[in-house]
Formats: C-alpha cells, sequence, structure tokens
C-alpha cells in the first residue's frame, strides 16, 4: 500500500489553499469593518445615554427654576434670591448644553474619519484580490 496521495487530491488540496491565501485580505477587511461598525454603534449608544441623562438633568433643572420663579412673591419683601438663583441655574443649564454639542460634534467627526480610514481599508483589500 502506498503512503503518496494521488496527484488529483495534491492538486485540489493545493488549489483550495491558494484560494485561502487569496481570499484572506478580503476577510480580514471585512472583519475589520465590521468591528469598525461595532465600535461607531457602541459610541452612538453611549452619546445616546449621555444625552438622555442630559435632558432629564434639564428637566430637573428647569422645573427647578420654574418652582422657584412661581414660589416668589410679589410684594414690597419679595426675596430676589430666588430669581437670581434661578436665573444662574438656568445660565448653567444652557453652558452644559453648549458643551454637550461639542462633544457630540466631535465624536460625530470621529466616527465619520473611522468610518472613511475603514472603507478605504476595505477597498484596498478588494483591489488585492
Amino acid at each position: 500500500m502506498s503512503d503518496a496521495l494521488p496527484a488529483d487530491v495534491v492538486q485540489a488540496i493545493a488549489i483550495s489553499n491558494a484560494q485561502s491565501i487569496g481570499e484572506q485580505p478580503a476577510i480580514l477587511a471585512n472583519m475589520a469593518l465590521a468591528n469598525q461598525v461595532l465600535n461607531n454603534n457602541l459610541q452612538q449608544q453611549m452619546l445616546i445615554s449621555q444625552q438622555q441623562a442630559m435632558n432629564q438633568l434639564a428637566m430637573a433643572t428647569l422645573a427647578k427654576a420654574v418652582s422657584m420663579i412661581l414660589s416668589v412673591d410679589s410684594g414690597p419683601g419679595a426675596p430676589a434670591g430666588n430669581v437670581k438663583l434661578a436665573l444662574e441655574l438656568v445660565a448653567s443649564m444652557k453652558q452644559q448644553f453648549v458643551d454637550m454639542q461639542a462633544t457630540m460634534q466631535q465624536a460625530a467627526q470621529a466616527n465619520l474619519e473611522m468610518t472613511a480610514k475603514a472603507a478605504e481599508q476595505l477597498k484596498a483589500a478588494q483591489v488585492q484580490n
């Protein structure tokens, strides 16, 4: 009994191995793109969660400011400190929204850049095949 494989089997194995090696860059590029999409998705979910938390904080701050404004007596001895505090709270809330908007714009720009880079890598891998 011979230990050698028939030439047809050897050739079929060699062809299969060559195809696997040739497809590997495209597979890796697709995996990298899928990983990038997953990372973008997770980052967007995190940003939405942060936005929701800021919305809840804004609602609570606004409710407190309205409550303080409505509780102010309009008589001659009315405490002006409550109105001043309410205005400070609203100004602070406005600054937090401005900061949050800048952060979200930076994150969106970073997502666009990473997605474009991943798309370029995928195109380069497909050209190689």
